[in-house]
């Protein structure tokens, strides 16, 4: 999985895979092997990334982190891909007339609202299922639906026209 960390202006890309029973971290053109072990309740984490030793304290609180790292505090902004593409389709309008669109190809599971329902910002509308995991679509801001275009068991592409609001 990909995630976008950022710390004040810096944004950095990071990647985390499994190869061959080991965790792979890339940023740009660097590759670490990295060894997790938590401590105590889970905040703190123990990293051995390449061979060093490094203690890691954690406070994530949604896509805000702050993090202890030998004595520095850090506070950063981290958002996973599929966070990040429903953060650009969704857009940030919040007057006139609204698009609920798919932010990557799925499968909808549900939908929770009829045409004329008023809906509260943050009330899910449609459930729709990606990469065998289940996330719920819902309304950037109060408004009234005026258009459903899927039904429940539709496949649908990313960036597709689910919901239409006022």
């Amino acid at each position: 999985m990909k995630y976008l960390a950022r710390i004040g202006e810096d944004e950095r890309e990071y990647s985390f895979a499994w190869r061959d029973g080991k965790l792979i971290a890339t940023c740009g053109d660097r590759e670490c092997v990295v060894d997790v072990a938590r401590i105590g309740d889970g905040e703190a984490i123990s990293l051995l990334v390449d061979g060093q030793s490094v203690d890691v304290v954690a406070d994530v609180d949604g896509e805000d982190v702050v993090v202890l790292l030998r004595g520095e505090r850090y506070e950063a902004k981290v958002e996973n891909d599929r966070e990040r593409a429903a953060h650009a389709v969704a857009g940030a309008r919040h007057g006139g007339k609204r698009e609920l669109r798919a932010a990557m190809p799925g499968v909808v599971v549900a939908v929770q609202v009829a045409v004329g329902d008023e809906v509260a910002e943050g009330q899910t509308l449609i459930v729709l299922e990606a990469m065998k995991m289940q996330n719920p679509l819902c309304a950037e801001a109060p408004g009234k639906v005026t258009r459903i275009i899927v039904e429940a068991g539709a496949a649908v592409a990313a960036g597709a026209l689910l919901v239409e609001l006022e």
